[in-house]
């Protein structure tokens, strides 16, 4: 019977005993073990740890000292381009576990989030029946973050993790809710669909 291996533990460390020259490649060979590779044009879903306290499925890997996006990685080993503080790591398949470099790319904030708006991606908003949150405390949180409330408070007050504040403060989650979007400029902020539909 042929024996079948589950998913490689992404936090194992790195053979200590490896010459120090092949370190790098022993950590990048086993980042690649956790991806389940298809063909070029599937999406290759990630099969190591995800990140914690969300439920976007994004994957994660330690490297370079801290855990890092494994879509993010994926991208970068291939190209061995470094992402930048001013880039996402942008999905052409719209599948958070996904790591393959064909449907991947860095592009902006505001293009990702563009792109997010206009494939209907994060715009059903309250009338998900997982949505834990209305429109309205959507509009709190963000005033209430724009007054100086913590992100953590806020988690707590909501029952929603603090990554997913984040993400609705810096206008990644329920784009078309009202309130201040601190991440971005006023004059980069997205109008509600809403409005932007009567206005025509």
């Amino acid at each position: 019977m042929k024996a079948t291996r589950g998913p490689i533990p992404t936090r194992r460390s790195v053979n200590q005993h490896a010459a120090p020259h092949l370190t790098e490649a022993v950590t990048v060979s086993r980042f690649w073990r956790n991806v389940s590779v298809g063909a070029p044009d599937e999406c290759w879903l990630w099969q190591g740890d995800t990140s914690t306290g969300t439920s976007t499925g994004y994957g994660v890997f330690f490297y370079g000292g801290r855990m890092r996006p494994a879509h993010e990685l994926a991208l970068s080993f291939t190209t061995g381009e470094a992402r930048t503080d001013s880039f996402d790591t942008c999905h052409a398949c719209d599948n958070p576990p996904c790591c393959n470099p064909r449907h991947l790319r860095f592009g902006t904030r505001q293009s990702n989030v563009d792109e997010m708006h206009d494939r209907g991606r994060g715009l059903i908003g309250e009338r998900s029946p997982q949505a834990k949150l209305t429109n309205a405390d959507v509009k709190a949180i963000r005033e209430r973050r724009a007054n100086g409330a913590l992100q953590k408070e806020l988690a707590l007050t909501y029952g929603v993790s603090a990554a997913h504040i984040s993400e609705i403060v810096n206008g990644l989650a329920w784009p078309d809710a009202e309130g201040p979007i601190t991440g971005r400029s006023k004059r980069t902020q997205r109008t509600p669909s809403s409005t932007r539909r009567k206005a025509a």
